[in-house]
């Protein structure tokens, strides 16, 4: 009998240590942090708020180009991005970042954008990143984002939960989305809301969306039409070519 009770105390003992080195990995690789983020996170604030203001103006420039006739093209380069997210989201949006979340930074690829965050969940402190990519749909003024992987540390989490979000996130900011899949993965598809008073008389049309090297380039030109006839952009609200003929036909590289 004591033979019995010894073994079943040493198998017990097997699985706490098993348990405690499995906890002890996943701990240790949730705490893990992507290089970028690393690299992104020790910029000066001097820095950040000069990269910060040349989003602003290229964001300004870019407004004022579009209601005027014609072609327009802007670049929006990694390190504007992340000054503008470090300098600038805190102090004029601070209720954007869900509770939690902070120090959101970006890094981008060709064909390739990785978006990492700290989050804190009581006692549990882990970077989030997620990895996807962005292109134009065959639908005017539409924008397929599609989402890779989400993992915190280096632990890959359940995609679910993070969809609701972006989903509640885009109806809070008025930004009509619906999901689709392609190979496996979700894809989020937006319509720019280009029919706003301002553009009336009008045709806006995004024709290229590129995600560069350390850029997002963004271009597309700008046409008067009679408001009569004018047909608004991303106004239609019959079944897209994505939903027609899948996500797979939908790039516009």
């Amino acid at each position: 009998m004591r033979r019995i009770w010894r073994a079943m105390l040493v198998l017990l003992a097997t699985f706490v240590v098993g348990a405690a080195i499995l906890l002890t990995a996943a701990y240790r690789a949730s705490q893990a942090v992507p290089e970028f983020y690393e690299a992104a996170l020790v910029s000066k604030p001097v820095q950040q708020k000069a990269a910060a203001d040349a989003l602003e103006r290229q964001v300004l420039n870019l407004h004022n180009e579009v209601r005027r006739p014609g072609r327009w093209e802007a670049r929006f380069s990694q390190e504007q991005i992340n000054g503008w997210l470090a300098a600038d989201l805190p102090s004029k949006f601070p209720g954007a970042l869900p509770r939690g979340v902070s120090d959101p930074r970006v890094h981008i690829q060709p064909e390739k954008m990785q978006l990492a965050v700290r989050y804190q969940q009581g006692d549990v402190l882990t970077v989030l990143s997620l990895a996807g990519d962005a292109y134009l749909t065959d639908r005017p003024n539409e924008i397929a984002v599609r989402i890779e992987r989400v993992r915190a540390g280096a632990v890959p989490v359940p995609l679910g939960q993070f969809l609701e979000k972006i989903a509640e996130r885009a109806s809070e900011a008025g930004l009509p989305l619906r999901w689709a899949e392609e190979d496996g993965d979700p894809v989020a598809i937006v319509a720019l809301p280009l029919h706003r008073r301002e553009f009336r008389g009008k045709n806006l049309q995004v024709d290229k969306l590129e995600i560069g090297d350390g850029e997002i380039v963004v271009s597309g030109q700008t046409e008067v039409v009679d408001e009569k006839t004018a047909q608004v952009p991303g106004s239609d609200t019959g079944p897209s070519a994505a939903e027609d003929s899948g996500t797979n036909d939908t790039h516009q590289r």
